[in-house]
C-alpha cells in the first residue's frame, strides 16, 4: 500500500485493497442497479440478501403508529364510516381516511406520520379498485365471481413468503437471492383483509389482527 505522508504523494483511489462480503455485494448491487441506486443492505440471511430503499427506523416509526390504530384493522369500524353510493375501494380509502384525521385531531397521530400511512393506505386502495370493479347492490351476487376470483388472486399475492406483490428479486450474489425488503408487508396484508370484511358485509371474514407494535418488520 502506497504511504501518503504529505500532499507531494497523494493516494490513487485504488490503491487500497479491500475485499469481504460487505464490499463484494455492494460492487454487485452498483453492478446489477447502478450508481446510486439508493438501496441499503438490511440483512444476509443464510438463503437470501434483503435490500430496501426504506431508511432505517422509519419502518418501525410508522408500523407503531398504525398498530395504535386499531379501527382501521376492524371491518365493522370501517363499514360504519364508508359513505353509501361510491365504488369499494374509494368507499374504504374514504373510512380510512376517516381514522386518520379522528387520530389527528385526538393528538395520537401527527401530520407527517399520517401522510406516511396515507401513502400505504393509497396503495391498498389501488389493489381493492383491480379487484372490486361493480359497487354494492347492483346485483345480488355481488361481488361477482370474476370479483371474488380477482380478490382471491390479490390475497395470494399478499401472502406471506409469496413472491408477488412485495417480492422481487434483483439477481442471484454469491449463490443466494437479492430481494427487496417491504417491512410494511404484514401492514397491507391485514389492511386489505379488514377492507375486504367490510365490503362484504355479512360475507366477510372476521376483523383483521392489528399489527403489534414493536413486532418484527422483516417479511
Amino acid at each position: 500500500m502506497v504511504e501518503c505522508s504529505n500532499e507531494e504523494t497523494p493516494c490513487p483511489r485504488n490503491e487500497v485493497k479491500m475485499d469481504g462480503p460487505e464490499v463484494r455485494l455492494a460492487g454487485w448491487l452498483d453492478e446489477a442497479l447502478g450508481t446510486g441506486h439508493g438501496r441499503r443492505v438490511v440483512a444476509v440471511r443464510e438463503d437470501r440478501v434483503l435490500v430496501s430503499k426504506v431508511p432505517p427506523g422509519l419502518p418501525a416509526r410508522v408500523i407503531d403508529a398504525i398498530a395504535g390504530l386499531p379501527d382501521l384493522f376492524d371491518p365493522a369500524a370501517l363499514r360504519q364510516r364508508m359513505p353509501p353510493g361510491q365504488e369499494p375501494a374509494e368507499a374504504w380509502r374514504a373510512a380510512a381516511a376517516a381514522v386518520l384525521r379522528e387520530a389527528l385531531e385526538g393528538g395520537r397521530l401527527d401530520e407527517a406520520t399520517s401522510a406516511e400511512i396515507q401513502a400505504g393506505i393509497d396503495s391498498v386502495s389501488a389493489l381493492l379498485a383491480a379487484s372490486f370493479w361493480t359497487v354494492p347492490g347492483m346485483s345480488a351476487g355481488w361481488p361477482s365471481k370474476a370479483e371474488r376470483a380477482a380478490l382471491e388472486e390479490a390475497e395470494a399475492r399478499l401472502a406471506r413468503g409469496s413472491r408477488g406483490l412485495f417480492s422481487r428479486v434483483y439477481g442471484i450474489w454469491e449463490g443466494k437471492p437479492v430481494e427487496n425488503h417491504c417491512p410494511g408487508a404484514e401492514v397491507a396484508r391485514a389492511l386489505f383483509a379488514a377492507a375486504r370484511g367490510a365490503l362484504e358485509g355479512e360475507y366477510g371474514s372476521a376483523p383483521a389482527l392489528a399489527p403489534e407494535p414493536g413486532g418484527p418488520y422483516d417479511e
